[in-house]
């Protein structure tokens, strides 16, 4: 058995009939540090080659990470140009973390329309903007099996420095005791042994979402 659950039954079960010829859109969230851009990587490349599905690429102002292409994990542009593009209601939903904005554009919804399938990774604030704008949505939470294990990887991964990690920590607590008590995603994934979890992630995209073949 897989190790997530379904709720909010009532927005899903007609999803099929009312999106039909739509594209799908799928939110996954995770803490900081808790795997899903890796799997999201990984879960594209396998559905990507049967499917016509992608990962929306969002906007951000903080300055790319070592390996980061623009336009390709994110498109990064300045303050200014993002705060215009606020006044323009060009978002679909944007937030701040850190002093920098995040956002996913609104054209999103029209390419869905088109057919093209997209994979979102947005906060929890942006996946539940997303969600009451679009409740035919996929919402699936990542998150790992512990706040310790969590720091060790943060620690690991040596992208940042002990504030930083901390302050992630922080972040991580209060999403994860939030997500237990809200239960707001519809799938939950927890990120123990990564194998696993991809395993688990494309199983929820063959089986409960019916999409890869």
């Amino acid at each position: 058995m897989l190790p997530y659950f379904h709720i909010y039954e009532e927005h899903v079960e007609n999803r099929e009939e009312v999106t039909m010829g739509f594209g799908k859109l799928f939110i996954v969230s995770a803490p900081s540090g808790s795997g899903k851009t890796c799997l999201v990587k990984d879960i594209l490349e396998e559905c990507g080659k049967k499917n016509s599905i992608k990962r929306a690429v969002t906007y951000t102002t903080r300055p790319p990470r070592e390996g980061e292409i623009d336009g390709e994990h994110y498109h990064f542009i300045s303050t200014d140009e993002f705060k215009k593009k606020i006044d323009e209601n060009y978002f679909l939903e944007w937030s701040t973390w850190y002093d920098y904005f995040y956002g996913s554009p609104a054209s999103l919804l029209e390419r869905i329309q088109e057919g093209i399938s997209f994979v979102a990774i947005l906060d929890r604030s942006g996946a539940k903007d997303v969600f009451a704008v679009y409740p035919h949505t996929y919402l699936i939470w990542i998150e790992p099996p512990s706040l310790e294990i969590l720091k060790e990887r943060l620690i690991k991964r040596g992208k940042d420095s002990e504030a930083t990690i901390e302050n992630r920590l922080r972040k991580a607590s209060i999403e994860m005791v939030q997500e237990k008590q809200e239960q707001f995603y519809q799938y939950h994934i927890i990120n123990d042994d990564y194998e696993t979890a991809k395993k688990d992630l494309l199983s929820l995209f063959n089986q409960a979402l019916g999409i890869c073949s």
